[in-house]
């Protein structure tokens, strides 16, 4: 458009654009993708990237208050912080809340978080900035279900209108469509109180600020500036598994006491709550997480072992960089060999294999065996 405007082939019309990022970050998300793939959505393998003027920035500022916090946190963007034989990185234990049992750790993790959150909840500054971060959207359903209840006030409830895109088949599974909750989709029953904080799902007026991911707090009707967030028709992904195509009209919005880590991204926190059913599953998740924060102090990282002493180590994925200039294959999997693996003999524990025995007869002297009951008489009977 802006070459059009400008009359111009140069790239953007050649009007001065600014783009922000950092490559630690996660990768952009394609469905069902390699890494190879993700590698080649970013933009460093944009056609563009020979272009541009690029300016290192070399001060976190985010958390500038905490020198040893940014160092660990280039250790963990750059994969630099110890990792063990299983891909494991370990977690300061000042940050971790001690894992007990599932319903007991993750209350004490909100705890930790939100405090007394009859206080916090008039507190909108505080209560907008602070925040549980999960890799999946089920844990985020979880964990928001179980703070709207604590949070004062009354409840109100706002229920969507599912519909099947074929419409012969709406009165058969219209309750089953009701459970489900596809990612990026409002959920089916949305609990809402005043002054709880809240999530907008999609761009409503992005000139005003209201943009996807941002956050709100819920307002009495003459708080502040009104908006209008009207209810909207959302179609699920073509990807997602759902059974059935269907369409959901609910307003464009969900409880973020917590979010999922991509949602998070762009993101400064007061308070971060990091909760860890299962290791993060892309790249540099943990990352992410851990950098919304300004200091250590305000980190708190609950982690559900999979073994009993390994509650302080979480995954990391790592995917080094590719130089844009090198041409990347497609492949479904890839192994990289580098000064952390580590060779280990395997012994073999498999019983050894007998070497089979044989009981030769010569062939003349098979017809001695054609009346007895033995296998090669059974066997003869049998062909002749």
């Amino acid at each position: 458009m802006l070459q059009d405007i400008n009359d111009t082939n140069l790239p953007f019309g050649e009007k001065v654009i600014v783009f922000g990022g950092d490559f630690r970050q996660v990768l952009p998300v394609i469905q069902k993708s390699t890494k190879e793939q993700q590698i080649d959505a970013s933009l460093a393998r944009s056609h563009l990237w020979s272009s541009l003027t690029k300016i290192k920035l070399i001060e976190n500022m985010r958390s500038r208050l905490d020198p040893d916090f940014c160092r660990y946190l280039i250790e963990v963007g750059n994969s630099n912080e110890p990792i063990t034989v299983k891909d494991m990185i370990k977690i300061p234990t000042e940050m971790l809340i001690q894992y007990n049992n599932d319903a007991d750790s993750l209350n004490c993790l909100l705890e930790a978080i939100f405090k007394d959150i009859s206080n916090y909840s008039n507190n909108l500054i505080e209560m907008t900035n602070r925040a549980i971060l999960t890799p999946k959207n089920h844990s985020v359903d979880e964990i928001n279900a179980i703070i709207v209840e604590k949070f004062p006030g009354d409840m109100v409830r706002y229920y969507s209108f599912d519909e099947t895109i074929d419409t012969s088949e709406q009165g058969v599974i219209e309750n089953f469509l009701n459970t489900l909750t596809p990612s990026g989709l409002p959920p089916h029953e949305l609990l809402l109180k005043r002054n709880c904080p809240i999530m907008l799902l999609r761009n409503i007026n992005p000139s005003e600020g209201l943009c996807n991911s941002t956050r709100l707090i819920c307002f009495g009707h003459h708080k502040g500036k009104r908006v209008f967030i009207p209810r909207i028709p959302f179609l699920p992904d073509i990807n997602e598994n759902n059974g059935f195509p269907f369409k959901r009209t609910q307003f464009s919005i969900k409880l973020s006491f917590a979010m999922t880590i991509n949602k998070s991204q762009g993101q400064t926190l007061n308070s971060v709550g990091i909760y860890l059913p299962e290791p993060v599953f892309s790249h540099r998740q943990l990352y992410v997480a851990l950098s919304r924060a300004k200091t250590a102090n305000s980190v708190k990282i609950l982690i559900r072992p999979t073994t009993i002493d390994n509650y302080e180590k979480n995954c990391n994925a790592y995917v080094k960089a590719i130089d844009p200039r090198h041409k990347i294959e497609s492949h479904e999997y890839q192994w990289i060999i580098n000064s952390r693996t580590i060779i280990e003999n395997i012994e073999d524990d498999e019983p050894v294999l007998k070497a089979p025995e044989y009981n030769i007869i010569p062939f003349n002297e098979l017809d001695a065996y054609k009346d007895t009951d033995s296998e090669i008489g059974n066997n003869y009977i049998n062909n002749y």
